[in-house]
């Protein structure tokens, strides 16, 4: 199964369909493992199931704010008839932030939306749907990058209301109350059509 061990470092070479970490090597696919010439590999078996990794986009769902980190609940995606799970959450490590712009990754902390307010606006809130590209693959989370156009928010709903909001001169506005919120918005905010070729 994705994300078991079928060994070690010091007993085989990782070989095809398999990831190491700390030494261990797990399974990226369901299959079976197979243990030759020093190597060990994973024969896939029926449809490929893989684990996502570094670099690829992913979608979530924002499920939690502390400090300098924002969580987020990662789904699983299919790509070119291969399922990419996610087996661990993801988190967003922000930088100091400074007034007028988003705080951003460790990747840099450059936002592609700037405003001119008086406070520091994160980039999501818990409730946004987001994509996001993974930066590091860590032990315990994934770490999520929100640089590019194409990343940011998707989806949001109302703080005050509940309804859908809209995306409106960078910022998102309530199709109903009129409320205005500050996000890192996504090129492709509220298009799944668009956002769905992104996966195919």
């Amino acid at each position: 199964m994705p994300g078991e061990k079928v060994a070690t470092e010091e007993e085989f070479v990782a070989g095809s369909n398999t990831f190491v970490e700390e030494g261990v090597i797990y399974s990226s696919v369901i299959g079976n493992a197979v243990k030759e010439n020093g190597a060990v590999s994973v024969s896939a078996a029926g449809r490929e199931i893989k684990i996502i990794d570094k670099n690829m986009l992913v979608l979530g769902t924002v499920t939690d704010d502390v400090k300098s980190v924002i969580f987020v609940k990662i789904g699983d995606i299919n790509i070119d008839r291969k399922d990419y799970l996610a087996l661990k959450d993801g988190k967003i490590i922000m930088d100091r932030p400074r007034p007028g712009r988003f705080g951003g990754s460790r990747e840099g902390g450059r936002g592609d939306n700037r405003f001119h307010s008086e406070r520091p606006v994160k980039p999501c809130a818990v409730g946004d749907t987001i994509l996001a590209r993974v930066l590091y693959n860590d032990k315990d989370s994934y770490t999520l990058s929100l640089n590019g156009n194409e990343t940011g928010v998707i989806y949001a709903k109302c703080d005050e209301c509940g309804s859908d909001m809209l995306s409106e001169n960078n910022s998102l506005v309530c199709s109903e109350c009129g409320h205005r919120e500050q996000r890192k918005i996504s090129s492709l905010y509220n298009k799944p059509e668009d956002i769905k070729k992104l996966f195919v």
